[in-house]
């Protein structure tokens, strides 16, 4: 294929040089085809094969937004609470592509970084801070009180992770679809997920409250949440 080369390298001393080699297929911004395109295929094929876990399973992550006692409803099923898990965890892929598209998770390491292999970094980013709860979890694990509103209020996570999909994505889809400016993008995107982060803890306290003192509630939201969601948000300032 013959491709015509920039102007300034394309006429020298009067002749017309054109290049006998393709380019590489790299999109707009340094974002390699084949790694987005095998991304959206993948999330669309999962999507479409759990489609009926998602409809049985949807009435009650909404009824989570209107009463806490809707999340001892949801974990007394254990099949529901396993496809809401499932769902959860396939949302972290379309969920970090956003924090990448309107760069609202660009810490100064990686804004020398463009394209897919951007992308691959916030997605193992975003993992890492999974693990970290997870640590957390475990560590702040109650010991001489029963468990399981402590439990109850972790596994909440998934739920409003997932009612945070739902606002997120169809506004990022929108917001691409006007060819919103990436700045005003980051800012209604930022601010919806902390008014759905801010309800969650403030569910997340009253399943905690049920069982728990005010203090300990206190307590385990520091360890449970503001503590790796803080040092997540501090990376994304500081490091």
């Amino acid at each position: 294929m013959i491709l015509a080369l920039p102007i300034g390298d394309a006429f020298r001393q009067g002749v017309l040089h054109l290049a006998t080699e393709a380019a590489p297929a790299v999109e707009a911004g340094g974002r390699i085809p084949f790694l987005s395109t095998a991304m959206v295929i993948v999330f669309t094929l999962l999507s479409i094969l759990l489609f009926d876990n998602i409809l049985n399973v949807l009435p009650y992550l909404l009824d989570n937004l209107m009463r806490s006692r809707a999340a001892a409803d949801l974990e007394g099923n254990v099949r529901r609470s396993r496809d809401r898990n499932i769902i959860a965890m396939l949302l972290i892929i379309p969920f970090t592509y956003v924090l990448d598209r309107f760069g609202i998770f660009n810490p100064p390491f990686l804004r020398d970084i463009t394209g897919d292999i951007h992308f691959l970094l916030v997605f193992g980013v975003f993992l890492a801070y999974l693990f970290l709860r997870l640590v957390f979890y475990f560590l702040f694990f109650p010991r001489r009180k029963r468990p399981d509103n402590y439990q109850m209020a972790a596994k909440a996570s998934y739920t409003f992770f997932i009612l945070m999909n739902l606002l997120v994505l169809p506004t990022a889809w929108i917001l691409s679809l006007v060819k919103a400016s990436q700045s005003v993008g980051m800012w209604i995107l930022t601010c919806e997920m902390a008014i759905l982060y801010l309800f969650h803890l403030i569910r997340k306290s009253q399943i905690l409250g049920q069982t728990f003192s005010p203090l300990s509630v206190f307590l385990y939201l520091c360890g449970l949440e503001m503590l790796p969601t803080g040092l997540y948000v501090a990376s994304a300032l500081l490091i």
